[in-house]
């Protein structure tokens, strides 16, 4: 993983944040004696993330605040999923809409605190739906399937024209299939599974479908990006590849997460998850559209060519040292497969 701190400095990276952040904090709340402290690095696999604990004064009042920062790796181009700041823009514009986000305190791209662009949030916790952290039965799963259709459902309700400024010009089909192309071209890529996405690309460029209602989409609306408490959405998280587009990108991408048939693996889809056609329908329920069926699975065969190439091109930074993650030699085991059952789903 990037380290955002420079190498030239004493301490440890977190003792760097550490002190990074009590600088940055004292400054914003305008308190000299404001304390950060309980500084530890978070899990995921999309930027460097640490919770803290904020004490400042407030006038008379002392404030305890449980906070996290997400930093942008250091020296990179600034777009896209390292564009940090444009996700703390983009779950501030989502602020009093019923799309729970994690409420944000500060965001920015000014390099003199971090090195590197920024958001602050508040400290959201509840458990996940995999691994075991929340035991589901049938009942359970079909609760909290029900409620991340409804919350996709005013996510892709909400008056996007409105948002533009915030979220930027709407993403057509073909320029979304045109960027996980492109991402696929970079020539330090791994051959063989390159390789294996080359059908599936020819595949959904020959049988390209009209893009149905267009909305604000996540682009990563699936299991790890939901906190739940019962089957209550806490917070929706990771918001780096949020656009305005296909609102079917959101629907495909939570049936990949539910669909055991596209993986080698179970690690990223819950027990006793709900089977995609059981998703879409749900969906039709909460937004009252009916989906094609073959646009539907064209959709979903995009979604497996998405993050085929999202995990071949982090496999290859992770394999050249650039950011560091083993978690995607596991997800690169699915990608075969993944890409088979897509050209089932697309014939």
């Amino acid at each position: 993983m990037a380290q955002t701190v420079s190498s030239t400095q004493q301490g440890s990276p977190d003792d760097q944040v550490a002190e990074r952040l009590t600088a940055f904090c004292r400054f914003d709340t305008g308190d000299p004696q404001a304390s950060v402290s309980g500084v530890a690095p978070l899990p995921g696999h999309a930027g460097l993330s640490f919770q803290f604990s904020l004490r400042y004064r407030l006038g008379s009042e002392v404030k305890q605040e449980s906070l996290m920062i997400r930093l942008a790796p250091v020296g990179g181009r600034v777009a896209g999923p390292a564009d940090v700041a444009r996700q703390g823009r983009i779950m501030a514009s989502l602020a009093g809409s019923e799309v729970p986000v994690p409420a944000v305190r500060w965001f920015g791209d000014d390099n003199r605190w971090f090195g590197a662009p920024y958001y602050v949030v508040g400290f959201v916790t509840g458990p996940g739906l995999l691994r075991g952290d929340q035991a589901l039965n049938r009942d359970n799963a079909v609760g909290c399937t029900e409620t991340a259709l409804r919350v996709m459902a005013k996510l892709h309700a909400l008056n996007w024209r409105a948002l533009k400024a915030t979220w930027g010009d709407p993403v057509t089909v073909s320029a979304e299939l045109a960027r996980w192309d492109g991402l696929l071209m970079r020539p330090t890529l791994e051959p063989a599974l390159v390789e294996a996405s080359l059908p599936l690309g020819r595949r959904l460029r020959a049988r390209l479908v009209e893009p149905g209602p267009v909305g604000c989409v996540h682009g990563d609306f699936q299991w790890t990006n939901l906190l739940f408490r019962g089957d209550r959405i806490l917070a929706v998280l990771d918001w780096e590849l949020a656009m305005i587009g296909p609102a079917l990108l959101d629907v495909a991408w939570l049936c990949l997460f539910c669909d055991p048939a596209s993986w080698s693996t179970d690690l990223l889809v819950p027990r006793a998850a709900l089977q995609p056609p059981e998703v879409v329908a749900l969906y039709e329920a909460a937004t009252g559209r009916r989906i094609a069926p073959d646009i539907m699975n064209w959709f979903r065969a995009l979604a497996a060519y998405r993050l085929g190439a999202i995990t071949i091109f982090n496999l290859m930074l992770h394999r050249r040292g650039k950011r560091v993650d083993p978690a995607w030699e596991t997800l690169a085991l699915s990608l075969p497969r993944m890409f088979e059952r897509a050209l089932e789903l697309c014939p």
